[in-house]
């Protein structure tokens, strides 16, 4: 064990050498030693977004916690530039995340976002705890541990917090997450992508007034999908998210804020000679085609059944008939048989009686 003396003298000779250290890292003197090569300056993204609308500007702002702590970049639509490397990459995050692996399965899900996503579940409990009586919420709490309970506590939590809007832009905000990695991935153009982002802008310009609200809304959405306490973050992914949301929001651009709450107030423009309502509807008639293939095949089946049955029905016929004509057959042959019996008896008796 080490005394208090020399533990002394170790704690002042560390200091000596971080001291050291920290004065060669701030000398403009060269070290000795193998000179580590200068990084390259990183160079900015040239913008492929469509200036004559914003929904570029509202899409890279509603994704940009995920895209900045995936190292993209924020005041690029998409956050990497499109290469065979970033394509492999987006598809495998959509893959693992989300199980898309093409188009038809990345609109999907952009659909079911737009259209229920988590809060129609979150919406769901809340209307249950809330016919309750406090008296049976405590006792159900009381029951309740673990992972369960956090949920439930969440949903609580969100519901006194936010109503109805609870998880509206946790799901608004996935939406421009799957059209930026799916344009990245090269399932959807980079026109499509902004276009898919309509109208869940529209939807967060309706129900919010600044980006600050709807950044809190997707973190304490995410908090409810991760199963973690909004109210104690330290220590987990949610924590992460939120330090990362303040860094963006410290470091904006003067010239291009990536959250301008102008665009709330503002129309919103969407891009000509593409639009959501066209692009979704793939969906319903994939869902379509899909369900004449199903119809298509029981049809078959039924088809096939019928046949099958016909034909055994034909085969039992043709047996039973075949059956009955040998037995017939087999009866007048006994029959026959039996007069000729007959007929020999009366002529042996006849020979007797003369």
């Amino acid at each position: 064990m080490i005394n208090k003396y020399r533990q002394k003298q170790y704690l002042m000779l560390l200091g000596v050498l971080l001291l050291a250290v920290s004065m060669m890292g701030c000398s403009g003197k060269k070290s000795s030693g193998t000179k580590k090569p200068a990084e390259p300056t990183r160079k900015p993204l040239e913008s492929l977004e469509d200036s004559s609308a914003n929904l570029g500007q509202w899409g890279r702002a509603m994704g940009s916690v995920l895209i900045a702590m995936n190292e993209g970049d924020v005041y690029y639509f998409g956050g990497y530039e499109q290469t065979e490397g970033n394509k492999e990459a987006a598809a495998r995050i959509l893959k693992q995340s989300w199980k898309i692996t093409n188009r038809t399965e990345l609109l999907t899900q952009i659909q079911n976002l737009l259209t229920t996503g988590d809060r129609k579940e979150y919406r769901k409990e809340a209307g249950e705890m809330k016919a309750m009586s406090k008296k049976q919420l405590k006792t159900a709490f009381q029951q309740l541990s673990g992972e369960t309970l956090t949920h439930y506590r969440m949903v609580q939590y969100n519901w006194k917090t936010w109503k109805k809007k609870g998880l509206l832009a946790w799901d608004m905000c996935r939406v421009s997450h799957l059209a930026q990695w799916g344009y990245v991935a090269g399932y959807i153009t980079i026109e499509e992508a902004q276009a898919l982002i309509e109208p869940a802008a529209r939807t967060l310009s309706k129900k919010f007034n600044n980006w600050e609200d709807v950044q809190k809304n997707w973190l304490d959405g995410y908090a409810q999908h991760a199963t973690l306490d909004a109210e104690n973050p330290v220590g987990t992914d949610l924590e992460v998210r939120q330090k990362k949301y303040e860094e963006l929001k410290k470091n904006q651009r003067k010239n291009q804020p990536l959250y301008d709450d102008s665009l709330f107030g503002a129309e919103i423009l969407p891009l000509s000679g593409v639009n959501a309502d066209t692009l979704l509807a793939e969906v319903t008639a994939a869902e379509d085609a899909q369900q004449k293939d199903i119809t298509q095949k029981d049809t078959t089946q039924k088809d096939t059944t019928q046949k099958d049955t016909t034909q055994k029905d034909t085969t039992q016929k043709d047996t039973t008939q075949k059956d009955t004509t040998q037995k017939d057959t087999k009866q007048e042959e006994d029959g026959q048989k039996g007069k000729e019996q007959e007929s020999a008896k009366e002529k042996e008796s006849f020979r007797e009686e003369n």
